[in-house]
């Protein structure tokens, strides 16, 4: 009897593993069909055009400028030689030893086109975070239009605690100074991918532009500028309608000229 029912626990439980398993696959091929496979994500990939590759006399005139505080900067595109109806914007920044930076996208509609922008960050609550010792850095501007083009150029950032009176660019071939610019707080000096207007000269420097967070032209009294090159020209300066062309003096490798504050300027060919 014991022998009898042994045989058969031995067909019927090998029979039951099976048949539970095929339910359990069943069920589980079932669940796997009901439940469509999620849709594969795709990213949308930024197309850039390679920086700086057209000439100068057609990138576009950009200014920047600090706030009364020192906190925010203003991104202005001033003129625009080469037709365009946007652009993205890439502001990189070092603060301290860290490297921070922002973006975003301006319509060219309507020129000049100002964005303000915050160094820091803002929480969702509402609480700004305010980066300090800021020295300068990088903006890059891609336009878009019937042909995109993209230039990118440095700036330097000066928080004046010093009192100091003269100031150079980042790439250290610009200088200005001016006894009165110790009362200034922030200054910054920008290498402008472009100039505004035209001119018949031949270029040999990039276009430099000084900003502060008060009106430069306040100062009355002349200012010097230095702009280094391996060869003697003439530095010009824009006044916000023409380009003025300063006596320019030649030692050492650097052309100098002295006047009126400029909201632009330039070295050219003699």
């Amino acid at each position: 009897m014991k022998e009898t029912l042994k045989k058969k626990l031995f067909v019927i439980i090998p029979l039951a593993i099976v048949l539970i398993g095929g339910i359990t696959f069943a069920i589980i091929k079932n669940k796997q069909n009901a439940a469509p496979a999620p849709a594969p994500t795709t990213t949308k990939k930024k197309i850039s055009s390679p920086v700086n590759l057209i000439p100068v006399s057609e990138r576009p005139y950009v200014r920047l400028e600090p706030s009364s505080d020192g906190h925010y900067i203003s991104i202005t595109i001033q003129e625009v030689k080469k037709t365009a109806t946007n652009l993205e914007y890439e502001m990189e920044y070092q603060t301290g030893s860290m490297l921070q930076g922002f973006g975003g996208a301006l319509s060219l509609s309507k020129l000049p086109v100002i964005e303000k922008k915050l160094f820091g960050s803002q929480s969702a609550g509402g609480a700004i975070t305010y980066h300090e010792d800021i020295k300068g850095g990088n903006l890059e501007l891609q336009f878009a239009g019937s042909e995109n083009y993209a230039v990118k150029s440095a700036w330097r950032y000066f928080t004046n605690t010093a009192k100091e009176s003269k100031f150079s660019s980042q790439d250290a071939k610009f200088s200005i100074s001016n006894a009165d610019l110790s009362k200034y707080s922030y200054i910054v000096i920008y290498n402008s991918p472009g100039f505004p207007g035209k001119l018949k000269q031949e270029l040999l420097s990039d276009p430099y532009v000084v900003s502060s967070d008060r009106d430069l032209k306040a100062i009355s009294s002349s200012f010097e500028i230095g702009i280094r090159h391996n060869g003697a020209g003439t530095i010009m300066g824009y006044d916000g309608q023409e380009w003025q062309e300063l006596e320019t003096s030649f030692a050492d490798g650097i052309n100098t000229a002295s006047g009126p504050l400029m909201d632009v300027y330039v070295l050219v060919q003699q």
